[in-house]
């Protein structure tokens, strides 16, 4: 588990877990848990969401 923190930041705790499936493929959980329900509203003001989504489109190419 990765913890990022800063006075400044709201705090967001994320696992990822890694399954091996059949045929090679790989199943990948990925958990996000805020301190508050305000502090995921903020991130998501600052463009989390945007984020996210672009740094998992890469996730097959690591994976590879």
């Amino acid at each position: 588990m990765w913890r990022a923190r800063s006075d400044r930041m709201p705090t967001i705790h994320v696992r990822v877990e890694l399954s091996e499936l059949e045929g090679g493929r790989t199943r990948m959980r990925m958990t996000s848990a805020f301190g508050t329900l305000q502090e995921m509203e903020r991130l998501l003001e600052m463009g989390m969401e945007e984020g996210m989504i672009q740094a998992l489109g890469q996730t097959d190419a690591l994976l590879s």
